[in-house]
């Protein structure tokens, strides 16, 4: 199993900071770290959290943990990912990982 990160793209999502800060207190995600000032949290691996990839079909997994600040970005790490997966949608990870075949 593995695990791939990357930038979040936010569409018609004015603040994803207070997106993701309600959804944690919403649902007891927990919460690593919180600076309302900044707009920075740090959540712990959120399970229910869905995940497409551009072709529409959704990612599973143990689910994704979500870090950043309102002001730069926001990157999700998503956990579980099969080997095969891996190989196919998130290639140059696999190859960075395990070098290339």
């Amino acid at each position: 199993m593995g695990v791939i990160h990357g930038k979040i793209n936010f569409e018609n999502i004015e603040s994803p900071y207070e997106l993701f800060k309600s959804y944690c207190k919403k649902y007891n995600v927990v919460i690593n770290q919180d600076d309302k000032e900044f707009k920075f949290i740090d959540t712990q691996v959120i399970p229910e959290l869905k995940v497409y990839l551009e072709n529409g079909i959704e990612l599973n997994g143990w689910g994704g943990a979500i870090t950043g600040m309102e002001k730069d970005d926001f990157e999700i790490q998503f956990g579980g990912i099969t080997s095969e997966l891996m190989q196919t949608e998130f290639k140059h990870h696999y190859d960075e990982y395990y070098g290339t075949e």
